[in-house]
């Protein structure tokens, strides 16, 4: 029996190897690697308190969040909200229908206030910035621009680096600052590690334990929930930290 026992596992091992000398040639494998990867580490991660992580507070808004009573928006639970990030545009032609409305209350209740634009790899990137920059004016911004990185359908790797390094580097040239750059936490492991280390991120990963980066960089802004609730507020908001590595002062638009 334990003879029997040792072939057969000696018979797994020589499968299992040449099972994955051969997925290893593969997209889909290397797919399947990347989400063991953030599985493992996921696991292997100490939850540390928020209050541990940072104490400045901050909210990312859009029409999704409804009619805002902003007489009553000052705190997430016990937390002083001390920025936010209003969408703006989405692609080349896109506008949120809540923007200016969002964006002049922002003002008007002096919270420090960002724009941001959501990045579509299926519109050229002269259109998307050229749509972001008249729909954004730089002068009333406060915080550096923000860029939401979320797909990269329709364009190859050398191609989508291509074409977002240029928009990137358009909004740098218009407002006088490099934008952060918001993705979520797996999408910046596996398409974005180690190639943007001269950028601000804001990583979304919901839950106790904060963003992983395999390059081990560090994040800016960490989006812990997508369930706050905020008085004056209708609907779940998503809530932000900044890392205790910085302050406001690093995402202000000097």
């Amino acid at each position: 029996m334990k003879k029997s026992l040792t072939a057969l596992l000696v018979l797994a091992v020589l499968i299992l190897g040449l099972s994955a000398g051969f997925l290893a040639k593969t997209d889909w494998a290397l797919r399947i690697k990347n989400k063991l990867y953030l599985e493992y580490n996921k696991q292997a991660n100490t939850a540390q308190p928020v209050d541990e992580i940072g104490d400045t507070y901050g909210i990312d808004i859009s029409h999704h969040q409804g009619d805002i009573d902003w007489s009553k928006l000052d705190k997430w639970e016990d937390k002083k909200i001390s920025f936010i990030y209003i969408k703006a545009t989405e692609g080349a032609t896109y506008t949120d229908n809540k923007y200016q409305q969002n964006f002049e209350e922002a003002k008007k209740h002096n919270f420090p206030v960002g724009s941001y634009h959501y990045f579509r790899t299926t519109s050229d990137i002269n259109d998307q910035f050229d749509h972001f920059i008249k729909t954004v004016d730089k002068s009333t911004q406060d915080l550096i621009p923000l860029i939401d990185i979320e797909e990269k359908k329709n364009w190859g790797d050398a191609e989508f680096h291509k074409n977002l390094q240029a928009f990137l580097d358009l909004v740098e040239k218009h407002f006088g600052a490099k934008p952060m750059i918001y993705t979520v936490n797996s999408f910046y492991n596996n398409y974005l590690s180690g190639k943007y280390n001269k950028y601000h991120f804001l990583i979304g990963r919901y839950g106790e334990n904060e963003p992983n980066m395999r390059d081990d960089s560090n994040w800016t802004v960490w989006q812990f929930s997508e369930t706050g609730k905020v008085d004056g507020i209708p609907k779940n908001v998503d809530i932000d930290i900044l890392n205790k590595k910085y302050s406001l002062d690093d995402i202000l638009l000097k």
